[in-house]
């Protein structure tokens, strides 16, 4: 899991020009988890932007489409 996370950051890192990443992960319900198996939220992140609480909006899926494709463009090099 941590070869995977470190990989995707990396990915991440120059798909959207990120000044940095956040990892997280989540147990259980009142620890925030929804989906029940183990995962890692990577999420590029740029100075001067607040992150957001979990789950307090989900992206418009053609955003999400987008960010998709770059994200995998930059995991194929």
């Amino acid at each position: 899991v941590a070869r995977g996370t470190h990989k995707i950051a990396a990915a991440a890192m120059k798909a959207f020009n990120a000044d940095g990443i956040t990892v997280q992960q989540f147990n259980e319900p009142a620890g925030g988890q929804v989906v029940f198996h183990l995962h890692m939220h990577v999420m590029p992140r740029h100075d001067g932007v607040a992150m957001l609480p979990p789950a307090s909006r989900k992206e418009d899926a053609k955003i999400l489409e987008e960010h998709a494709a770059k994200l995998i463009a930059a995991l194929k090099g």
